[in-house]
């Protein structure tokens, strides 16, 4: 099942428009400008920060090698290579570490590899393999003992904040075990300690984020949650995204849903555990409206759960009276049929699922997306699928590796830009890119939204000032209306002002703290 799932991974690797938002960040970072997307603008534009780590130490390896095969696809295809070996590494992990029985190991594997939002995103160039490695690994550490030795709460602690580094969300998936093994010690004090300690990596990094970007969080999160939409039209939304993967891969839910099930049913308390950790996430998907990518926020919860059907004694008692009725043999074959027929079924039923379908049909990739504008990005980017590439090859940037050097003497270009990923990366570090939906820019997502009523999840056109593409082109601040030019001017010397100045830590935590946000009350959003 490794076997085929690797080939199946290889055949379908492909890297998303998004992933080239990191890449940017990335090539100005080895280039020694920053981990930032704008030159002498600290922005965090990554949600993944240890993703963004891995990928800049990889590529600054490469670009040493100056006659290295890769050329300029190196950041396309070590994106890719490295997505390919996690993914290989996290369903080893799950098979070899985690399993318990064989047949739960052959039917949780073919659930994964069956699964379109988990073989989608083994890939795709997010975060997505390196959370399913950190989850494998903590799951792992969590179902191999039942003993509390404050080496193991150490681990586990160290585990869950390396993927809270990954992204910041996940930590959900671990809440449930650390809350447990806390209270369940006689030292709570000594394991709280422990947990911290475990935690100091994401601190780490949420101190220099502060100090550094000025912000705990990334730049897109505040894109992304200021923008004045209600709380029931976002669930709502959140409702639609589980209903386009239902309707798509029906599998992957009905996995996560069953064996959330089960685990309730069950004495091992550790699967209650990573079952709770599925539902917080749930909740949290639903709360934030889902993603505007099918089924990317559902690849970790089918990973979980795929983890609690490896650990099912098919002869416990439970599953024995069901079996004895019709006879184990009959019993393995129906459940076997359940996940061939979920699995397989939507390639025949479904028409957005045919190999054949959006082919020679006009109006590009909008025929991938349904009616809540949820799209299917792998086929979207089909053109950046691994084999394609391979035997094309790379989309060549006219700024890659050592080409990727600032010019001072350069006149100052802004490109004001729609999808920011690509078209962002290859207009090079000499340009100043801002997009619609506000993801690469400070002042943007404090703004409000053009027009509340018309949004698509994640992509939410926040109002643009007038005078601030002049003041970005010119350096001096031109807005016309006077409260966000304050507010501006304060914002700037955050993100561009001297880095260890004691006005600059000041002026962090009255941005943080809310003592300019009355200047941004009250705006006339104009066309």
């Amino acid at each position: 099942m490794l076997i085929l799932y690797g080939w199946l991974v290889i055949q379908t690797a492909w890297v998303s428009d998004d992933a080239y938002i990191t890449l940017r960040s990335m090539e100005n970072f080895i280039h020694g400008y920053g981990p930032i997307y704008n030159l002498g603008e600290r922005v965090q534009v990554f949600t993944h920060p240890l993703w963004f780590l891995g990928q800049s130490m990889a590529n600054g390896i490469f670009n040493a090698w100056a006659h290295n095969p890769l050329g300029d696809g190196q950041s396309y295809f070590l994106n890719v290579f490295m997505s390919i070996t996690l993914s290989i590494l996290a369903m080893a992990g799950l098979i070899f570490c985690v399993a318990k029985t064989n047949w739960g190991t052959i039917l949780a594997s073919a659930s994964l590899i069956l699964s379109k939002a988990y073989l989608d995103y083994s890939t795709s160039g997010l975060e997505n393999p390196l959370t399913h490695l950190i989850l494998v690994a903590f799951i792992w550490l969590l179902l191999s003992s039942d003993e509390l030795k404050p080496n193991r709460i150490l681990f586990l602690a160290f585990v869950a904040s390396l993927g809270a580094l990954d992204r910041l969300d996940t930590v959900l998936f671990y809440l449930p075990a650390l809350t447990y093994l806390i209270w369940r010690s006689k030292h709570k004090s000594y394991s709280l300690l422990l947990i911290g300690l475990g935690f100091l990596p994401i601190v780490t990094w949420e101190i220099f984020s502060i100090f550094y970007y000025g912000f705990p969080f990334p730049n897109t999160a505040y894109a992304k949650i200021n923008t004045g939409i209600s709380a029931l039209s976002l669930i709502s939304q959140g409702f639609f995204y589980f209903w386009n993967s239902l309707r798509l891969d029906p599998i992957t839910l009905v996995m996560i849903f069953g064996m959330m099930i089960y685990s309730w049913w069950q004495k091992e308390i550790a699967l209650r555990l990573l079952a709770g950790g599925i539902l917080l996430y749930l909740l949290y998907t639903i709360s934030i409206g889902g993603d505007f990518m099918t089924g990317r926020y559902f690849s970790a919860p089918v990973l979980v759960s795929a983890a609690i059907l490896v650990r099912i004694d098919f002869d416990a008692i439970d599953i024995k009276a069901i079996s004895s009725r019709i006879g184990a043999p009959a019993f393995h074959l129906l459940l076997t049929s359940l996940v061939l027929v979920l699995g397989i079924l939507p390639f025949f039923l479904i028409p957005e699922r045919a190999a054949s379908f959006g082919i020679g049909d006009e109006g590009g990739h909008r025929v991938y997306v349904d009616a809540h504008d949820i799209s299917d990005e792998r086929r979207v980017y089909a053109g950046m699928n691994l084999i394609r590439r391979l035997r094309t090859g790379p989309l060549v940037s006219e700024f890659a590796r050592e080409k990727w050097v600032y010019d001072p003497e350069t006149p100052r270009v802004v490109k004001l830009v729609g999808p920011l990923g690509f078209r962002g990366y290859i207009l090079g570090p000499n340009a100043h890119v801002i997009d619609m939906n506000s993801l690469a820019d400070p002042l943007m997502p404090r703004m409000p939204l053009y027009q509340i009523n018309e949004w698509r999840i994640g992509h939410f056109r926040h109002f643009i000032p007038k005078g601030y593409v002049d003041s970005l082109k010119s350096g001096e601040n031109n807005i016309e209306d006077a409260n966000i030019a304050l507010y501006y001017d304060k914002l700037s010397f955050v993100v561009r002002g001297e880095l260890w100045s004691w006005s600059r830590l000041v002026e962090i935590w009255y941005l943080n703290t809310g003592r300019y946000n009355h200047l941004l009350e009250n705006i006339v959003v104009t066309p």
